[in-house]
């Protein structure tokens, strides 16, 4: 019996290892990073802070396409364009402020909506392909982006706020810069320092749980262990957080030294709440139906093709949004090329948050941004005490972005090859 209790946890410790194993690999390297770079705490939680506001929508946008079986969205780069021209728009009358990013949204919806459209109605002409054909036709979208801006903006369109031109008249100008009013504007609605955003989300999830067994009380129902677990659990990180700051001066004052957006991270939970809602919808279940067969959800009266049409547009729609906080936040973007790497590194941080490419939540999409832009952080830091070139660093987090979606495609093929073989063994 002991034995037989053995090998069964062997094997799942084997089975966690290699279903974390992209995840472990890169908490060690950035633990390692952290060790090598030699840097403040207050630096490191600071830049983690704001690199983890500015990119997760965009790698949120990622998870509908993968519940409907399509794997990585590459073509989220379009979204991110979407919401470019929308800047563009804007700063060409002049606009500033919300004002500037509410216009440059509005004017990105549409936009984002037919690119996602006619995305969505490519990949039910090429379906087990979305992902390569994905990637390729950002690079075709790129080469219809860069004429219309490069070579038709000026000559053709008209252009009315002239500092967007080039000095000859034709193409726009790169970088685009956004002025004092619209740079960080949405950041800057409210901002308070990180001690005491914890300390309100922590006890904010603390009386939700408490809220739910209070009312399944009242109704006299019986409470599940998830609740109960969820506010067990949100007592004792709360107990341990603020155990870590009293004991722990240079943690509390990385802490304190460092100030988050509030307003950006309502947004955020915003996008959060519309996933976990969508996935709880009829719309929901016919996308995750469509993600694990589609013969069989078409034999079940789904439409599948248009259920991947709207998994896609749903997916342009947030990263054009995901763009705009990004750009916001930077305060300018290099007019032809700010959307090249979108869909690269927003898969790769996905995937380093233990996600596959049938497989997708929001918490594999916060604890891939934390992980991803850590690494980015540190590695020009680390490559620079370790070989004394900054350059290396450099290089590593390039090489790394795409290792890391390399493996993860990898060990999906291998998984899909381990368990064809296991159930041919079971028909034999």
């Amino acid at each position: 019996m002991s034995s037989e209790k053995t090998s069964k946890a062997g094997v799942f410790v084997k089975k966690l290892l290699i279903n974390n194993a992209v995840t472990l690999l890169f908490f060690v390297i950035c633990i390692a990073g952290i060790i090598l770079a030699d840097q403040p705490m207050s630096y490191i939680i600071g830049e983690i802070s704001s690199r983890l506001f500015r990119n997760l929508i965009l790698i949120l946008a990622l998870l509908v396409p993968v519940w409907a079986g399509m794997g990585m969205n590459f073509s989220i780069v379009l979204g991110a364009m979407a919401a470019q021209i929308g800047i563009i728009v804007s700063t060409n009358f002049s606009l500033s402020g919300i004002a500037c990013l509410v216009v440059s949204f509005l004017v990105s919806i549409p936009l984002s909506l037919l690119f996602g459209n006619l995305t969505g109605r490519l990949f039910n002409q090429t379906k087990g392909q979305e992902m390569i054909t994905g990637m390729i036709l950002g690079f075709f979208a790129k080469g219809i982006y860069d004429l219309v801006f490069m070579f038709l903006c000026g000559p053709v369109i008209p252009v009315r706020n002239e500092s967007l031109l080039l000095t000859n008249g034709i193409g726009l100008t790169t970088p685009i810069n956004l002025d004092n009013a619209t740079k960080s504007a949405i950041n800057k609605i409210w901002m308070v320092s990180l001690d005491k955003a914890v300390y309100g989300v922590l006890f904010l999830i603390l009386l939700f749980f408490a809220a739910r067994m209070m009312g399944k009380m009242i109704k006299k129902q019986k409470i599940s262990g998830r609740e109960s677990s969820g506010l067990l659990a949100s007592v004792l990180v709360l107990a341990v957080f603020y155990l870590l700051c009293r004991s722990s001066e240079t943690f509390l004052f990385a802490l304190r030294f460092t100030d988050v957006p509030i307003a950006t991270g309502i947004l955020i939970v915003i996008v959060c709440i519309y996933i976990t809602f969508l996935s709880k919808t009829k719309l929901g279940s016919d996308i995750h139906a469509v993600g694990q067969s589609m013969p069989i959800a078409v034999s079940m009266g789904i439409p599948a093709d248009k259920i991947r049409i709207t998994a896609i547009m749903i997916s342009t729609l947030l990263a054009a949004l995901g763009q705009l906080i990004f750009i916001q936040d930077i305060g300018n973007f290099t007019t032809y090329t700010a959307h090249e790497n979108v869909g690269t590194f927003s898969i790769a941080a996905l995937l380093v948050g233990g996600a596959s490419i049938k497989k997708a939540n929001i918490g594999h999409a916060i604890l891939g941004a934390l992980l991803f832009h850590t690494m980015f952080i540190i590695s020009p830091l680390a490559g620079k005490n370790l070989f004394d070139n900054a350059q290396l660093g450099e290089y590593f987090r390039v090489f790394v972005c795409y290792a890391v979606i390399a493996v993860a495609l990898a060990l999906h093929a291998w998984k899909s090859v381990l368990a064809r073989r296991v159930e041919e063994g079971e028909e034999e």
